[in-house]
């Protein structure tokens, strides 16, 4: 991977990284997916880094702030 990417998301499946990098590349940020699964624990562990060129880092995690905002409920007053 080029040291000029930097990872805007992580995300633990190869298919979410698929969907986040396609959401990116949709707002025409280019992405790549960078898997790091290991398969030797008991339970498996994946950690897939969303790669973005450093200079629109700032602007992916933004918009990718914002997607999630619009998709995830508010979160409830746990007083009432």
């Amino acid at each position: 991977m080029n040291d000029d990417w930097k990872t805007a998301k992580i995300v633990g499946t190869d298919e979410e990284a698929a969907l986040v990098a396609g959401f990116l590349q949709s707002n025409e940020i280019p992405a790549q997916v960078e898997s790091l699964h290991v398969s030797e624990f008991p339970t498996d562990f994946a950690e897939v880094h969303v790669m973005v060129p450093a200079e629109r880092l700032a602007e992916a995690e933004e918009l990718l702030a914002q997607s999630d905002a619009a998709v995830l409920p508010p979160a409830e007053d746990e007083g009432e």
